[in-house]
């Protein structure tokens, strides 16, 4: 038995007894109060408990072991094609190659993340949940939850996804990269090679490093990452990398598969620029609202209104720039995370209340959603002079090109249009650097775009990638 554990009890047993007197409730009061003394003593010079346990203490309940069922494509040359089929070595090769055949089977990869809200959200790897069709996380207190992928980003690996288990969970508190030091302590945490929640440490080792991470598609830029000697082995992507304090400032993401402690993560600053795109209601639940927030004039009191779009529900409604969003159908909004998720809430056709204050009073207005969809067709008309289609993969594959998700098909071009060097039945990659899969998320994004701004669209011809340089209208 410990010293404290007889501390503990010495000053309970006391408490029990009924028969004391005046002097003996003194005493009584003395001995909680130095066994409390004991206690804090016992634990502030046990040298076990240093900085390190205390902050993994702090981190640990918000660590998520994902696994995830995905479905694999493999690609195997037509016969008809003879032997000309090699391994891809370039990102855009897929979309070029021979008509082939594919065989289709399911793995049962491992990766980890972190819990950033108290409803569930958890930050992870988009590599580590690409293409998953189940998605299961396993917590540090062992119990298992569905989890359902709500948006990623490819371009910057990163991805959102939501345990459905109605309840609060413990949520990492967020830190910032802006003022880290070269040769501070770091800690990772994650899922090593499927064995659960497993911790190693070490030191910032540098800032701002830029690496090339071979994937399905050939080589892929990461900019300005961080570099630690904190071993991070498969399955510690998307787990948190934290400072001494407990607090979030990285998201792990690679190693260098032929060195030992040079590690990768993706600095807490680059997390909480992408969530804004990540949480984009509009893109993941298909409505538009039709009104931008200025997240750099973001506060606790709430969200100031950037830009309202002619013509949309939101001026329908009444609302107008520089309004501040205060609360969403009652709920207190305290920023663009708490926006969000009330806005994923919503379906096309839902009216949702906005309360704003304008010129210091209170003025309550009610939007209805529309859907995304019809919006985007006449965007694309609107903004691009473009008339365009939902193009599958199969479809795609039909005409020998092979893509392993959704793009756009030009089916008509106003030659007069800001996009009049396209032409009729090139296929739509990504605009504004973010890949687009179908209308729905075109529409998302062009509803957000202004006048006169210039985007980029990247498209396929023939066997040729292109790019567009446009001015919408």
């Amino acid at each position: 038995m410990s010293g404290k554990e007889v501390v503990m009890r010495f000053a309970c047993s006391r408490l029990t007894q009924p028969e004391f007197g005046a002097g003996s409730r003194v005493a009584v009061i003395l001995s909680v109060c130095l066994g409390f003394v004991a206690l804090t003593a016992a634990a502030a010079d046990d040298p076990r408990r240093t900085p390190i346990v205390i902050a993994i203490e702090k981190v640990a309940p918000a660590v998520a072991n994902i696994s995830t069922e995905q479905i694999v494509t493999y690609r195997s040359f037509d016969p008809r094609w003879g032997n000309r089929y090699r391994p891809f070595d370039d990102f855009f090769e897929e979309f070029f190659r021979p008509y082939r055949l594919r065989q289709e089977r399911k793995e049962m990869p491992l990766g980890s993340g972190v819990i950033i809200d108290e409803e569930g959200y958890i930050v992870t790897n988009e590599h580590v949940v690409h293409r998953a069709s189940n998605l299961k996380v396993r917590l540090a207190d062992e119990s298992v939850h569905d989890a359902e992928l709500i948006s990623s980003d490819a371009d910057n690996d990163l991805a959102i996804i939501k345990i459905t288990t109605p309840k609060k969970f413990a949520a990492v508190k967020m830190g910032t990269s802006k003022d880290l030091m070269v040769g501070e302590t770091v800690i990772a945490i994650g899922n090593p090679f499927g064995y659960g929640n497993s911790v190693t440490t070490g030191v910032l080792s540098a800032k701002k490093r830029d690496i090339a991470i071979p994937s399905e598609h050939g080589n892929v830029e990461y900019k300005d990452l961080l570099q630690t000697d904190a071993l991070i082995n498969p399955g510690n992507s998307g787990g948190p990398l934290i400072n001494i304090h407990g607090e979030l400032i990285g998201i792990n993401t690679a190693i260098r598969g032929d060195a030992q402690g040079i590690g990768f993560a993706i600095p807490v600053d680059k997390v909480k620029e992408r969530l804004a795109a990540l949480f984009n209601f509009q893109k993941i639940s298909k409505v538009w609202l039709g009104l931008e927030v200025d997240s750099r004039a973001a506060s606790t009191e709430g969200l100031v209104i950037a830009r309202v779009a002619p013509r949309s529900p939101a001026a329908a409604a009444g609302l107008a720039t520089g309004d501040l969003i205060t609360h969403v159908d009652g709920h207190k909004v305290a920023g663009e995370l708490d926006y969000a998720k009330q806005m994923l809430k919503k379906d096309a056709g839902d009216t949702v209340s906005l309360t704003v204050v304008r010129a210091g009073r209170p003025l309550t207005c009610h939007v209805r959603l529309e859907k995304v969809e019809a919006l985007a067709q006449q965007l694309a008309k609107d903004k691009l002079g473009l008339t365009l289609q939902n193009l599958s993969p199969d479809q795609a594959y039909q005409r020998r090109i092979l893509i392993r998700e959704g793009a756009l098909l030009v089916t008509a071009v106003d030659s007069g249009g800001p996009a009049g060097g396209m032409r009729r039945d090139d296929i739509i990659l990504s605009v504004l650097s973010y890949r687009v899969r179908n209308l729905d998320e075109l529409g998302a994004l062009l509803s957000q775009v202004e006048q006169d701004k210039v985007v980029d669209i990247i498209f396929v011809r023939g066997q040729d990638r292109w790019r567009a340089t446009v001015r919408v209208r």
